[in-house]
């Protein structure tokens, strides 16, 4: 007997869903991807126990009449493709005619609809795949569908989903971005009765003000294009870059995408305009030939494929420096064989020249791929294992208790002379350990206290940032903030920590809430994360003129915490140089 045979259809359909359904959020994605198909131009999503228990979209779009509701939860049953060649030229967000199916499969689906020419509407049941019942009901034009249960006939599969505030935020990411790709849809979030997201139908720069949280003033519009290819969107101005990429919103005919390579264009076009380790706000649609474009390159359509990506990353690069008035793509590369500095282009990497104190003491070039190079050793004082290498720490932090040399490096670093060598101290991450950690054990015990406000601000919130606020705000509370609400999607800020020295007139508040949100992205808690990002906003800068004692107590401080080597973000403290290496680059 052979040992290959043919799948129950049952077992089919689960392994199908498994490929387009893979939490909550899918099932939204797929739903409301549909409602924008059928015209809809109001949905509204409510969820509750982060979609494990229901998932409730009602859209007020075109509707399906009663004989395609009988149909619409088979496989790859589709209004929308007729023949090969349509696989081309896709003009929906939806078109395999899956996800219906896929829903239905794993979990109890109810879907009630009336288009506009019928008389009245359908309701359809379906559980694990199975039909339960239809008939018709009386209801206005558009469709309502309900899923509740999800995976109840796959347990592992349900056992994988994550705490519900988890779920809840990728549903909302979700909706923020279909809300980004259509301006003109009026998009509601609403979780356990609580509304995350509310945004009304409006023009493209007003949803980007709204979604990136700054003002119609603090944007800049990009509407360029050519050779078929058209690109309108909002750049926010230098002044309102973020320490991370959450404020990014990528579009191409209506579907939210991420592109490594359009996105590189973008910071090209940004120029030398960007601080250090910050990242531009954007939200861009760009419109081209369908037939360029292959959108059936993964299950859940997260990825699409483009026929000229260069073409298209030129003229993205070129938009943007446009809207900001850049010049041409040039940097400077340092060059020690040459006076000054060399220009480069965009994207190639500065490199030193070094002089190798064992030849003949001119300047070499930086290495090409495959030619040995020498090198100056530097080791990280970050323990791979505590009770390995706690002791090799511990000589270093016993080294700096006796009386010792200290210097600030470029108000950047703090070097100290120890026993053997040089200890490099990130002053911005020393001091990010040192007061995470005084805030997580305060935060555990009591509030943290905070200070009036002469005068009390009221800041407006986009859509994103409000989201994230309702979820912390009582973290918030606990580290000395006193915030109350003031109208929609608005907060009167009266008292902030003492510590918060750099408040900027709320901008602080905004960058602590887009930290928190990446943070918790991580898979931290929401009080660690939010403490994290609080620390940050709080901390000693890099660039910052440190005097002796503040040294000092800094790195006395550091030592007294749990973990001295390492910020709260991960990233090392401190790194050596040996003294055997310093002696080396001078012959000895």
């Amino acid at each position: 007997m052979g040992k290959i045979r043919v799948l129950e259809e049952n077992l089919i359909k689960k392994i199908a869903a498994g490929e387009v359904v893979e939490r909550p959020a899918s099932v939204v994605k797929e739903l409301v991807e549909n409602a924008i198909d059928a015209g809809a131009t109001r949905i509204k999503v409510a969820i509750r126990s982060g979609g494990k228990q229901s998932i409730v979209v009602n859209d007020d779009g075109m509707g399906i009449d009663s004989e395609d509701i009988r149909l619409c939860t088979h496989r790859h049953a589709t209004s929308k493709m007729s023949s090969v060649a349509d696989l081309f030229k896709i003009e929906t967000l939806g078109f395999r005619g899956e996800a219906l199916a896929s829903i239905g499969a794993v979990s109890h689906l109810a879907i009630e609809s009336r288009a506009a020419d019928a008389k009245e509407g359908t309701r359809l049941v379906v559980e694990g795949g199975v039909e339960r019942e239809r008939h018709g009901i009386g209801r206005a034009r558009g469709t309502t569908i309900a899923v509740r249960n999800l995976f109840f006939n796959t347990p592992a599969r349900r056992k994988f989903l994550r705490h519900i505030d988890t779920e809840a935020r990728h549903i909302s990411q979700v909706m923020i971005h279909l809300a980004a790709s259509y301006p003109g849809i009026g998009c509601e979030l609403q979780h356990q009765n609580r509304n995350l997201l509310q945004c009304a139908p409006t023009e493209p720069l007003h949803r980007a003000a709204d979604l990136l949280g700054v003002s119609r003033d603090g944007l800049v519009e990009v509407d360029a294009g050519g050779d078929g290819l058209a690109i309108r969107g909002a750049l926010g101005k230098p002044e309102f870059c973020n320490r991370s990429k959450g404020k990014q919103f990528l579009v191409i005919r209506g579907r939210p995408i991420h592109s490594r390579g359009i996105s590189q264009a973008l910071y090209r076009g940004f120029g030398g305009l960007l601080p250090e380790g910050r990242h531009p706000i954007f939200m861009l649609w760009l419109d081209m030939d369908p037939r360029k474009i292959d959108v059936n390159v993964h299950p859940t359509k997260k990825e699409i494929r483009l026929a000229d990506e260069g073409h298209v990353v030129e003229v993205v690069e070129g938009a943007i420096r446009q809207a900001l008035r850049m010049p041409d793509a040039k940097s400077f590369v340092y060059d020690r064989t040459q006076v000054g500095f060399t220009p480069a282009k965009i994207g190639e990497s500065a490199s030193l020249a070094f002089t190798d104190s064992t030849s003949s003491g001119a300047p070499t070039r930086p290495p090409i791929a495959g030619q040995p190079t020498r090198q100056l050793a530097f080791s990280l004082v970050v323990p791979a294992s505590p009770r390995t290498d706690a002791p090799t720490m511990n000589d270093n932090l016993e080294a700096m208790r006796e009386p010792f040399q200290i210097w600030q490096l470029h108000n950047r670093y703090i070097l100290v002379e120890v026993i053997d060598g040089l200890l490099f101290i990130d002053q911005q991450a020393a001091d990010e350990r040192v007061k995470f950690t005084a805030a997580m054990a305060q935060i555990e015990k009591v509030e943290i206290d905070g200070q009036q406000l002469l005068f009390p601000l009221k800041l407006e919130m986009g859509a994103a940032d409000y989201a994230v606020y309702k979820e912390l705000a009582q973290e918030i509370d606990r580290l000395g903030f006193t915030v109350r609400e003031f109208g929609e999607r608005t907060v009167l800020v009266e008292a902030i920590p003492v510590d918060l020295t750099n408040w900027g007139e709320g901008e602080a508040f905004y960058q602590l809430l887009n930290d928190a949100r990446e943070e918790r992205a991580s898979g931290k808690s929401w009080r660690e994360s939010t403490v994290l990002a609080y620390v940050r906003k709080a901390g000693i800068a890099a660039g910052q003129k440190l005097g002796l004692v503040e040294m000092e107590n800094l790195l006395d401080q550091l030592m007294q915490t749990d973990e001295p080597h390492l910020s709260p973000g991960g990233k090392p403290t401190m790194t050596k140089l040996q003294l055997a290496d310093i002696n080396k680059l001078f012959g000895h």
